[in-house]
């Protein structure tokens, strides 16, 4: 399944992602993302804007996602961090913003 990257630079890019995988580990194998917490949800260098065409048609965050976002300097209210999605087949062709690094 193919989704549609935008880095941080404003460069887009093409990456394939396995169902059943979390979003994360595809961004990291294409160094899209730290992912330094390696997806225990507590660092948030996996940060996503997702837009709302696809926000809505994803699992609500779980609270501690929704507790680490809370706390970003760049937070919008489609960030997500890629560590706790979970790629499904209806994600094909969605398209994710890396948000700026939070500098910690």
């Amino acid at each position: 399944m193919k989704l549609l990257v935008t880095d941080r630079k404003g460069e887009e890019h093409t990456v394939e992602a396995a169902v059943g995988e979390s979003l994360m580990l595809s961004l990291r194998t294409h160094d899209l993302v730290d992912a330094t917490c390696s997806g225990s949800c507590s660092c948030a260098t996996c940060h996503l804007f997702i837009g709302d065409a696809w926000a809505s048609d994803l699992p609500p965050p779980s609270d501690d996602e929704a507790e680490v976002i809370e706390f970003l300097q760049f937070a919008q209210k489609d960030s997500r961090l890629s560590c706790q999605l979970i790629v499904t087949e209806a994600m094909e062709g969605m398209k994710v913003t890396v948000a700026p690094e939070e500098g910690f």
